[in-house]
């Protein structure tokens, strides 16, 4: 019955300790993710328009369709 016991209390602490963690490790991934597939969807759907600017057009300039550019 002891055994059970300290099974049991083992069992909970380490089981609320990885989602505990789990929680903490990825508690903004969604957001950031969820943003990102926002603006692509955007962007492909023609409510954003963009243009590559800098060296070898890595970045990445958002312009509202007002002809606005964001400025970050």
């Amino acid at each position: 019955m002891m055994i059970d016991l300290m099974l049991l209390i083992k069992v909970v602490f380490l089981g609320s300790g990885l989602v505990g963690c789990g929680y903490y490790l990825g508690r903004d991934k969604g957001v950031r993710t969820g943003a990102g597939d926002a603006v692509d969807m955007l962007c492909e759907k023609g409510y954003l328009n963009f243009r590559r600017v800098g060296k070898n057009s890595k970045e990445i300039e958002l312009i509202k369709l007002n002809g606005e550019v964001e400025e970050s």
